[in-house]
């Protein structure tokens, strides 16, 4: 489970940010990552509640959003996005000439609600 280090990663970070802002409280942590991470939502949760009884993120809410993927087509030159498997033909010409240009970022620290 590569989310245990993630989020070990992620309150390390949290920390160093709470000593040079000088805050004592994290009230919500927002997180985004690409729909290809393969960062597991309900595990990544778990790993927070595991990591975070007590501390500075205690009562902690965690908020990911997943990014699409987002898809270029060589055949028609058109970008779309992806909110499903890997897609193999472009929705608007049926070619099969597409690549994934974004939606594989790992996790990122969006933003802090802090005290």
């Amino acid at each position: 489970m590569h989310e245990l280090s993630l989020i070990q990663s992620l309150l390390t970070i949290i920390d160093e940010h709470a000593k040079k802002h000088k805050f004592t409280r994290v009230n919500q942590v927002n997180l985004s990552c690409g729909r290809l991470s393969s960062v597991e939502p309900s595990a990544l949760e778990f790993a927070f509640k595991t990591l975070t009884p007590a501390g500075i993120c205690a009562k902690a809410r965690l908020e990911l959003t997943i990014l699409p993927m987002k898809i270029h087509c060589a055949t028609c030159d058109q970008e779309f996005a992806s909110e499903g498997a890997d897609p193999t033909s472009c929705p608007h010409c049926r070619g099969d000439q597409v690549m994934v240009t974004d939606g594989w970022q790992e996790l990122q620290l969006i933003e802090l609600d802090v005290d």
